[in-house]
């Protein structure tokens, strides 16, 4: 998936809005798949990149949690652990199926993350767990490359 153009979804937010990868364009986009809320490891990921997100947005990011339960659930979540962004809720996992961070032969989505670049490739990918300033190092270094040319 790296370096290749990102698949456009449309999704409901725990703002209350349908998101869209496309009204996104121009920005850099840190999609957060996680398989559940309320799990121990999805806490402390998303805790993470809630610690994280002032200076992601400072980039220009737009960092957002996917996962397959429905909004209003998302909701709550989102007010317990304090998150300073959105969750988009993808029912049936075809959002988390295009970006291959769906486990196919079970209803979960993977953990994943991914980062979508201005352009609307995909700059940074990588399964499991990693650092939010792992992301926040490949949006720099995207940015500089970009300067360059």
């Amino acid at each position: 998936m790296l370096n290749e153009k990102a698949p456009d979804f449309s999704l409901e937010s725990t703002t209350g809005q349908d998101i869209t990868l496309s009204s996104l364009a121009g920005s850099y986009v840190v999609l957060v798949f996680y398989p559940a809320n309320d799990s121990p490891t999805c806490n402390k990921q998303l805790s993470d990149f809630s610690i994280n997100s002032t200076a992601l947005m400072e980039t220009d990011a737009r960092v957002f949690g996917v996962n397959t339960a429905p909004a209003n659930k998302s909701r709550s979540y989102c007010t317990r652990q304090r998150l300073e962004f959105p969750i988009l809720s993808d029912p049936g996992g075809n959002t988390a199926k295009k970006y291959k961070a769906f486990l196919g032969w079970l209803p979960f989505i993977k953990r994943t993350v991914v980062v979508i670049d201005p352009a609307g490739n995909i700059c940074f990918y990588e399964r499991g767990t990693p650092a939010p300033e792992s992301v926040l190092e490949c949006i720099k270094q995207s940015k500089l490359a970009m300067r360059n040319n």
